[in-house]
């Protein structure tokens, strides 16, 4: 089935006149890499696609090929021709339809994704449970349409691969991501590019914070849980944006000796994001609770409408207008 989906996908961007692809609402290496590898593929053919991406590209990522074509622009949609719309890496079916509301015609969509939470919400629905991150998905479509993937779309997959992996070393790396990231250096993907992108992007400030977040850590041990927590003032003061953050929850887990662990910062816009990793738990059932979704072993939720709160014993908590955490 896989491969026949692969096949059927194909075909649909080759015939399409007008197609545009829409990364995941939060921009991370997957899915860009992955809609990116695809977009340099129909520009061999052709075809310049827009990507439309939800928020500005974090810096990590401006050096990545084709991502010239990436928009935030929500007039793309409002084009009268669009045929098809491919989505990458994107579980939230309801962000998805915010977007396509903005569509006049009736295009085919096309979900292509490896979350476990996605709810097959496209037409035709490549959601691959197994796959360690959509890139391995993408590659897999080069592989069984006899597609070699240029340098270009190669060190896009790999960025994917390694960004979903944690450079190889979660619980996400399997035999198939392995043997992924092997092929995709024979076909000349650039792992030094790869290596910029991952590691060489953290401030000192950004590091700092981090030290905030380690000097913080709870143990539950009854639980087998350890919880962390970052405020806005943490990340204003220390002049750091939220992308640099991001990794916290990846190295948190790397590193220390419990089986799960819980990351709460809290956002711009007044609510407090929840990141949920686990050696061995399902935290996508946590995550589908509170209304999020993930991975069984990386997932998250957001606490709207929070804040984190420190009382006189140094002790942690989410303060909301529904419930204390």
């Amino acid at each position: 089935m896989e491969s026949y989906l692969h096949h059927q996908i194909h075909s649909h961007l080759l015939n399409a006149r007008h197609p545009v692809f829409i990364s995941d609402e939060r921009i991370d290496g997957d899915s860009l890499g992955s809609a990116l590898a695809l977009a340099d593929y129909l520009a061999q053919q052709g075809k310049i696609v827009p990507v439309y991406v939800a928020s500005s590209i974090p810096q990590q990522y401006q050096q990545l090929p084709r991502i010239h074509q990436c928009t935030m622009d929500q007039k793309i949609f409002e084009h009268p021709e669009i045929d098809l719309i491919v989505v990458f890496d994107c579980s939230d079916a309801f962000f998805v339809q915010k977007l396509l509301e903005q569509v006049s015609s009736n295009p085919v969509v096309i979900n292509i994704d490896h979350h476990k939470t996605n709810s097959r919400y496209g037409h035709v629905n490549q959601v691959i449970v197994d796959a360690p991150a959509t890139a391995a998905v993408i590659h897999h479509f080069f592989e069984v349409n006899h597609i070699l993937p240029s340098r270009d779309a190669a060190t896009c997959l790999l960025t994917g691969l390694c960004f979903d992996t944690t450079a190889f070393s979660n619980s996400a790396t399997n035999e198939r991501a392995l043997d992924a990231a092997s092929k995709l250096l024979l076909q000349g993907a650039r792992i030094q590019d790869v290596i910029q992108t991952m590691f060489h992007n953290r401030s000192i400030s950004a590091l700092r914070v981090w030290g905030l977040a380690l000097e913080r850590l709870e143990e539950d041990s009854g639980q087998g849980m350890i919880t962390t927590y970052l405020t806005r003032k943490d990340i204003e003061e220390n002049h750091v944006t939220d992308d640099e953050i991001d990794g916290l929850s990846n190295f948190l887990n790397l590193v220390t000796d419990m089986d799960t662990l819980r990351v709460l910062r809290e956002t711009p816009d007044g609510h407090v994001k929840v990141s949920l990793r686990s050696l061995t738990k399902d935290v996508s059932k946590i995550a589908q609770a509170y209304g999020g979704g993930g991975h069984m072993r990386a997932s998250g939720y957001v606490i709207s409408n929070a804040r984190l709160v420190c009382d006189a014993n140094h002790c942690w908590r989410v303060e909301s207008q529904q419930k204390t955490m």
